[in-house]
């Protein structure tokens, strides 16, 4: 008896279903993992647990906790603030903003500024039409580290120092502890990393003790350092960056 040949299927194309789901912002690879074999995925009405399974994302049905799930171009953005530009979409009194620096299709994108830098503030400001990782990375109880470089009026003295460093109280209510250090000599150039993000904090914590804060820069936003982008340019962030960024919030 002839056995009859089988032809081999062809493997099918697509993406990975965890790559698919991490690109859909429901987690890191290997949180999606976690809910794939936890049983919380289906596709085209079917529970999966094989790691490797490959979909089509423009004809299958993929679920998780049985709502659907799409795929949304999602935007990274460093821009390096100059100084005189407003941290808003828009503004009534028609100053320059940062959505101005950007080319217009990230604004019909819905990519916007996370947090905010005064006016007067310049450096590192990420944006992004991510909305749950911005709510994350703005949110006073997740505590993000921003680390900024201020140079003062007049040398700091050690005693303001190690106040401001123990937290002041500012509007009523006592500010987080900061890391205070001093770069290079005299005195007056201190580096900064605080936990928060209220209006013009820095500015108002060195106020209160008669300093005036004559230059600010941001240079680090939780993972993201400010490099390689010159004042009012911007990049897109690397994949490291992102999967740094993307690492933080899930442990949130």
């Amino acid at each position: 008896m002839t056995k009859k040949k089988v032809t081999p299927q062809p493997k099918k194309e697509g993406m990975r279903i965890n790559q698919f789901l991490s690109h859909a912002g429901i987690g890191s690879r290997r949180k999606v993992e976690e809910f794939i074999l936890g049983g919380m995925v289906k596709v085209n009405g079917e529970k999966i647990d094989n790691l490797s399974m490959r979909i089509d994302p423009d004809s299958d049905v993929v679920e998780f906790k049985n709502r659907r799930v799409v795929i949304i171009k999602y935007h990274y953005i460093m821009l390096n603030k100059p100084r005189g530009v407003i941290t808003s979409v828009k503004d009534e009194e028609n100053r320059p903003v940062v959505m101005d620096l950007l080319p217009e299709r990230y604004r019909f994108a819905g990519v916007v500024p996370v947090g905010r830098l005064d006016k007067d503030t310049t450096g590192l400001l990420l944006m992004t039409n991510d909305g749950d990782m911005a709510h994350m990375l703005t949110h006073p109880k997740y505590g993000v580290d921003k680390e900024y470089v201020a140079e003062l009026d007049k040398p700091l003295d050690e005693e303001a120092k190690t106040k401001l460093e123990k937290g002041i109280f500012l509007q009523g209510r006592k500010t987080r502890p900061a890391e205070l250090t001093f770069v290079g000599t005299g005195g007056k150039t201190v580096h900064l990393k605080i936990q928060e993000g209220k209006k013009r904090q820095i500015r108002e914590m060195f106020s209160s003790f008669s300093y005036t804060v004559k230059k600010l820069k941001r240079t680090a936003f939780g993972p993201l350092v400010l490099k390689g982008v010159n004042s009012g340019a911007y990049r897109l962030l690397k994949d490291h960056e992102i999967a740094a960024l993307k690492k933080l919030t899930d442990n949130f």
